[in-house]
């Protein structure tokens, strides 16, 4: 065999080679890189709607005072991951104490990853109350991502679906 005809199967055969390994690793890591940035956004998401909702009722005037917001509350529902924002008032009634729980399962269904971030925002005074205004539950747990009208009045926090 010539020997240019050996040097270039060879190359190929490195390059080959080169290519096989970038794949096998790269795929991956940009897939995993991928989840991760959209439980970032989860959690930006959540963060953004918990400060505009306290931006809001921080700046009641009177206690007479009604004002209504239009908001998404993140969430992802698939078989194979789970993102819920949940919101409820903290225990004093000071502030929103937000949790976003994130569950990654495996293809036969087992919980494989099962992870929680907590934040809270301060509110004005002390007393407030959040209430899911479909059940009238205290809280949300927003599992799919939906919108809500949340209505703010006096130490008063209610979110209707939809």
């Amino acid at each position: 065999m010539d020997s240019r005809a050996q040097i270039t199967i060879e190359t190929l055969l490195i390059m080959g080679a080169i290519l096989m390994i970038l794949v096998t690793v790269s795929i991956p890591v940009t897939l995993k890189s991928s989840r991760y940035a959209k439980d970032v956004q989860h959690a930006g998401d959540a963060r953004y709607a918990a400060e505009e909702i306290a931006a809001v009722a921080n700046s009641l005037s009177t206690s007479s005072e009604v004002r209504r917001l239009r908001m998404y509350i993140p969430g992802y529902n698939s078989p194979r991951n789970k993102r819920i924002t949940e919101i409820r008032a903290t225990p004093q009634g000071d502030g929103l104490s937000v949790t976003m729980y994130i569950l990654r399962y495996s293809s036969t269904g087992i919980v494989v990853s099962n992870e929680s971030y907590n934040f809270t925002v301060k509110l004005y005074g002390s007393g407030w109350k959040v209430y899911n205004g479909t059940s009238g539950a205290e809280g949300i747990a927003e599992p799919a991502g939906s919108w809500y009208t949340v209505v703010i009045s006096s130490k008063n926090i209610t979110f209707n679906r939809g």
